[in-house]
């Protein structure tokens, strides 16, 4: 890493676009979201803030992605991680150079005048490192998804499918505890620190869990809202009005989210539904696990291990909105399968569009499907494939009450905010 601070390295902040709708700063409250990846998990939220009267910003790496009437912040690494980095420090350089570029870019905004009260940080990639230093005046809240360890519940998981055990040194375990540097960070200059879920908080050490607030990030449920009436069932031809159809989601196919199982349930689930149809949304990559899971096509390989007929068996990339929403609307049977790890924002989409749910029965969803009317299958083909076949036998009753409650209730972000509110203005009193 290299020793130019904030100002040199020849990447310069691009201040802050954008401007708030016309009498939208009633309150005076000003908040800024920081995520790599624009929206990331906070996309809803900052749109419910704006609506309320709050400035709103945004830093991210560029995408060319706006929200109406939020202020823009992008920043841009000026290099990648070298690779004289020791492999122990390598997180911890990632994180810096990201922060560092993040730096850069607030402290323009600060110049022209803008500071929130409050930021609002993902952790883990670095760039809400130093915030805290640039804004010292606002509340500091990172979001914290995952505490990593050795091994970790997830990797624990899939080994325990295979009836292995998990590589075992300490090499590894130094290498995955150095991934928690820069989430040490963030939480040692928080006023407090969010969680989504109680079994993500468990991941972290009993004195740093002390310090989460787990709260859910929620789902609209405004746009994840049952059928309307008139709803097309054909989703455009794609489908026949009146066939069964089972849907999946994912943003990889890949063994975290239980693709290789589904995949390996589907020739039951079919035969037993001869004009069933299957449609998986995602894209064709992995997101989560080492090499060895990322070298697989893990696609290619169950259509041929499992014969599957592609007039049966559809995959439609990624969809927009209004698509996927559509999607849920339309399924008889959504299969949401994940291991013991960070909870999918689409499992409670799922739940708050009603449809009817076959899910893992792992620890992030026991904590927001039990009591519901979803399935809850051992992680096997088999009994995937059953809970197939008695969602798509309970295809006519009324369905899905009890699941979008349940997120209406705990989740949604428009029941959680007022919460969330108190906590943000923590410090501002």
């Amino acid at each position: 890493m290299t020793g130019r601070g904030v100002t040199g390295g020849g990447v310069t902040g691009r201040g802050i676009a954008g401007r708030v709708p016309k009498g939208g700063v009633a309150t005076g409250r000003r908040i800024l979201f920081v995520h790599d990846n624009f929206p990331g998990q906070f996309g809803a939220l900052a749109a419910y803030l704006r609506d309320q009267g709050w400035d709103v910003a945004f830093a991210c790496l560029p995408t060319g992605r706006r929200l109406p009437g939020v202020r823009m912040l992008t920043y841009s690494p000026h290099r990648a991680p070298g690779p004289e980095t020791h492999p122990y420090a390598q997180p911890m350089d990632r994180a810096a150079i990201t922060a560092q570029a993040f730096v850069r870019a607030a402290l323009r905004a600060r110049a022209e005048g803008w500071r929130p009260q409050v930021v609002v940080a993902h952790s883990g990639w670095g760039a809400g490192m130093f915030a805290r230093d640039v804004f010292p005046d606002a509340a500091f809240i990172p979001y914290c998804e995952w505490w990593y360890r050795h091994p970790g519940a997830d990797l624990a998981f899939l080994a325990a499918l295979e009836a292995k055990t998990p590589p075992d040194s300490v090499e590894a375990a130094i290498l995955e505890r150095a991934r928690n540097a820069p989430i040490a960070l963030d939480l040692a200059s928080a006023d407090a620190a969010l969680c989504p879920t109680q079994f993500q908080a468990r991941q972290f050490p009993e004195g740093l869990r002390r310090g989460l607030t787990v709260s859910h990030d929620g789902v609209d449920t405004e746009v994840f809202r049952p059928a309307p009436p008139g709803f097309d069932r054909s989703l455009g031809g794609l489908v026949p009005e009146d066939a069964p159809v089972i849907t999946y989601a994912t943003r990889g196919m890949e063994p975290h989210r239980g693709f290789p199982q589904f995949m390996a349930a589907l020739p039951r689930a079919l035969a037993e539904n001869p004009r069933a149809v299957v449609l998986i949304a995602g894209e064709n990559r992995v997101a989560y696990g080492g090499s060895g899971l990322r070298k697989i096509d893990w696609k290619a390989r169950a259509m041929e291990q499992h014969g599957l007929d592609p007039a049966r068996v559809r995959f439609l990339g990624g969809l927009e909105t209004a698509r996927y929403v559509a999607l849920l609307q339309r399924s008889d049977a959504h299969v949401y399968l994940t291991v013991p790890f960070v909870l999918s924002w689409s499992m409670l989409e799922a739940m708050s569009v009603g449809a009817p749910l076959v899910l893992s029965d792992t620890e992030p969803v026991r904590e927001f499907a039990d009591e519901t009317e979803a399935w809850l299958a051992d992680f096997t083909a088999p009994a995937i494939a059953e809970g197939i076949g008695a969602a798509l036998a309970a295809r006519n009753r009324p369905k899905g009450a009890a699941a979008r409650a349940r997120v209406t209730e705990a989740a949604a972000l428009f029941r959680t905010l007022p919460a969330r509110e108190t906590l943000f203005l923590s410090r501002m009193a």
